[in-house]
């Protein structure tokens, strides 16, 4: 099957991917235009349960109803944005500490996968290494384009990545 190129802006599709509000926020692609969509939950109960809501929301809040509603209603162009496995992120962060030359900030890195808040316990390490934190960004960044397009193409569609610049021009 031959996919469909299809502009979609990178940073926004990876930051509904990662998204850590999944229970206040669903993420959807729009498949026509490229458009990653951000639909709270409130709006979505409202929208399911039949309330008419739209005299208590503010501006920014009418046109994500407009959005959900389009949502809602039409078949097959927008599709759920899947939320990444956080056992994937921990595997890539694996296997980068294991790459690390340095033998104390590999243990540090490793140290910090253990618990809680391990990317941001991760993060803060790699910020007092300016080179492996540029390595860790740069390998984190061929990650998330890799899984980003596996579950594009499933759903058909080859992406053409664009910046949040070229998106508004």
């Amino acid at each position: 099957m031959a996919l469909r190129r299809l502009h979609i802006d990178f940073e926004a599709l990876v930051g509904a991917m990662s998204n850590q509000d999944r229970d206040e926020y669903d993420y959807y692609l729009d498949t026509t235009a490229g458009r990653v969509m951000r639909i709270s939950t409130e709006v979505w109960n409202a929208l399911e349960e039949g309330r008419t809501i739209s005299g208590s929301l503010q501006g920014w809040q009418q046109e994500e109803l407009r959005e959900a509603r389009d949502v809602f209603g039409t078949q097959g162009r927008y599709v759920p944005i899947p939320e990444r496995p956080d056992w994937e992120i921990a595997d890539i962060m694996t296997e980068f500490a294991d790459s690390v030359a340095d033998v104390d900030l590999r243990e540090k890195l490793t140290h910090a996968l253990e618990g809680r808040d391990t990317l941001r316990r991760f993060s803060d390490i790699l910020s007092h290494y300016p080179d492996e934190r540029t390595r860790w960004l740069a390998c984190k960044l061929e990650s998330d384009q890799e899984y980003a397009a596996r579950w594009l193409a499933d759903e058909g569609i080859e992406p053409v990545w664009i910046s949040p610049a070229e998106r508004h021009a």
